[in-house]
């Protein structure tokens, strides 16, 4: 996971500019990479937003919590509903519209902003680098409202930024966005409207020109957990899904946090495994977050990636010293990227203009440059911030400090030194004196390849028939091996937990007692016979716990590893799960 326009860094970034160029870009010559391309008309730049940002400080507005600011209400949020809902009314073929920014992801696999397919790109994938215009939209609105209203909605507007949805804190869906409707307090009055975060309904007659053979064609809107009598919106079949989730999802944040301290490191281990489980779990296997092409016209899916945007920005700041990756790799390939292509920070993240400051003239055309890795590096360049994080002015280690309290507050149990903690995250959060301490982890990883044909599918462990953790691939990549390590030390074992066990016994008892469970797509088992690159390994990390609220546990980089047989568990139960401990929400 690079740091990159796709996490939902340009939510606000297009707006503004999209208020001073609804032109669209002809299309530049295809070219096998990047920049720059011309163009012969303006396209829309990628700039961030200008209101709003302190003029003093000049600290911008911050991201705020779609819980929070549907629980305060008021201006802020009537003007954010009404935004998204005037987008989502945009006609499609209009750029700026609802459906041609989301289409950027995935589906209709359409040329955006000037950019095209090039030769040597597949052409059943998207660009995927996410975008959506909210800030300018929600200004124009504001402008409408009677003059005693108008300097709160005009403030309002200006300061508003796309919310997030922190499913690690509370993995539930945001009880706003299961409403079929909402009232707001629009310009004209009081009034109550189909809700924007419900779903989104295609204008299409038929959907499914562009779209491919999936069954979502079959449906006039985004459906999540759809079932038999006409439901297409299953809030409590989500949230029971989201449910099973918990352990995962702020455990594996957490852990994240705590134990990856390498940009390079946390791009293979990263957030990507809980951003999976998102996409599957919000929607079911059968919903629009579930299919990568599809996804981004649900309304969860920008909630969604701004928290993925954030969890990023806030190990950036822990991280200062490895906060972007240095390596490179060979692209899959993109809608403008050919398979192959070598990825580093400075290649471009098409279809992202930069600002019209970094382009020059040739003759009587643009040369324009698109953005990359290093240029969206930092989130303040695009007029926004996340409450956990401090004033860019403080020193990098208490920026880093600050976070680290936070995260600790936000995922960790914030337990004594007495050592209670909660099964969500592990031991890792416990504060104490002393020797070194062991931690032990079970890490499961595959080659996407060999799961051909069914994907998205979830790989899960067992450890004695009950459900511990799991490893969640969604529909693309189709290749590469990927991993997943799921925290086993507070596993009960008799009247203890593993954790209690000398090294010898742990290892022993792992190695009789887990297994593997793999199911596809369309929720059929998968043998582990027929994935031989299937692997388990038992590893155990030496650390020292952290000391007080604001420090993360120490590891000292001493890994022993243990190879696991790898056995198939079959028809099992995943809500027995639930009984190793009381999910808390917070």
């Amino acid at each position: 996971m690079r740091r990159t326009a796709s996490l939902c860094m340009v939510a606000v970034a297009l707006p503004w500019a999209a208020a001073q160029s609804t032109t669209p870009a002809s299309s530049p010559p295809s070219s096998p990479s990047s920049s720059p391309a011309l163009a012969s008309a303006t396209p829309i730049p990628v700039i961030g937003v200008r209101t709003g940002i302190d003029k003093v400080t000049g600290k911008p507005p911050a991201r705020l919590n779609i819980n929070g600011l549907w629980a305060k209400g008021g201006a802020q949020w009537h003007l954010y509903i009404l935004a998204l809902s005037e987008l989502q009314a945009l006609n499609e073929t209009n750029e700026l519209s609802y459906f041609a920014v989301a289409g950027i992801h995935g589906y209709p696999h359409s040329a955006w902003n000037g950019v095209g397919h090039v030769d040597g790109a597949p052409s059943n994938r998207g660009f995927c680098p996410h975008g959506q215009i909210l800030v300018a939209r929600a200004v124009d609105i504001a402008s409408r409202y009677p003059p005693d209203l108008l300097p709160e909605y005009m403030a309002a507007a200006e300061s508003l930024r796309q919310p997030y949805w922190d499913w690690a804190m509370n993995p539930a869906l945001p009880v706003a966005a299961t409403r079929l409707n909402m009232t707001v307090q629009a310009p004209e009055g009081r009034r109550v409207i189909p809700n924007p975060l419900y779903t989104y309904k295609f204008q299409r007659l038929k959907v499914e020109e562009g779209f491919g053979d999936s069954a979502l064609t079959h449906y006039p809107q985004t459906i999540r957990c759809s079932r038999s009598g006409g439901v297409l919106n299953d809030a409590n079949e989500s949230n029971e899904g989201l449910l099973l989730a918990a352990r995962d999802l702020t455990g594996s944040v957490y852990d994240v946090f705590t134990r990856v301290n390498t940009y390079d490191g946390m791009s293979s281990s990263s957030f990507e495994n809980a951003h999976n489980l998102i996409h599957l779990r919000a929607g079911c296997n059968n919903g629009t977050m579930a299919d990568i092409n599809w996804s981004a016209f649900e309304p969860l899916f920008m909630l969604h990636h701004c928290n993925v945007d954030r969890l990023v920005a806030m190990w950036q700041t822990i991280y200062y010293n490895n906060s972007m990756f240095t390596s490179s790799a060979l692209s899959g390939g993109q809608f403008g990227t050919p398979a192959n292509t070598v990825i580093t920070a400075d290649s471009p993240l098409k279809p992202f203009f930069r600002a019209p400051s970094a382009a020059t003239t040739n003759g009587n055309s643009t040369l324009l440059e698109f953005h990359t890795s290093n240029t969206v590096a930092n989130v303040s360049v695009f007029g926004y911030t996340y409450p956990e994080l401090p004033d860019w002015s403080l020193p990098a280690e208490t920026r880093a400090e600050q976070v680290r309290a936070k995260v600790n507050a936000l995922y960790g149990d914030m337990a004594g030194d007495d050592g209670a903690t909660t099964l969500e995250t592990g031991p890792l959060n416990r504060m104490g004196k002393g020797t070194t301490r062991d931690y032990w982890v079970v890490e499961m990883s595959v080659e996407r390849g060999e799961l051909a044909g069914r994907l998205p599918a979830t790989v899960s462990l067992f450890i004695r028939g009950e459900s511990i953790g799991r490893m969640t691939l969604l529909g693309m990549p189709c290749e590469g091996v990927a991993r997943e390590s799921v925290p086993v030390q507070d596993i009960r074992v008799g009247n203890g937990t593993l954790k209690d066990l000398d090294r010898e016994s742990v290892v022993g008892y792992l190695k009789r007692e887990v297994g593997i469970g793999i199911k596809g797509a369309d929720g059929e088992e998968v043998s582990v016979g027929n994935v031989p690159s299937l692997g388990v390994v038992v590893l155990d990390m030496e650390y020292a716990p952290r000391t007080n609220l604001s420090s993360f546990p120490v590891f000292n980089g001493k890994v022993t590893r243990w190879p696991v047989e790898v056995r198939q568990e079959l028809g099992v139960n995943e809500t027995r799960s639930l009984r190793r401990g009381v999910v808390r929400w917070k």
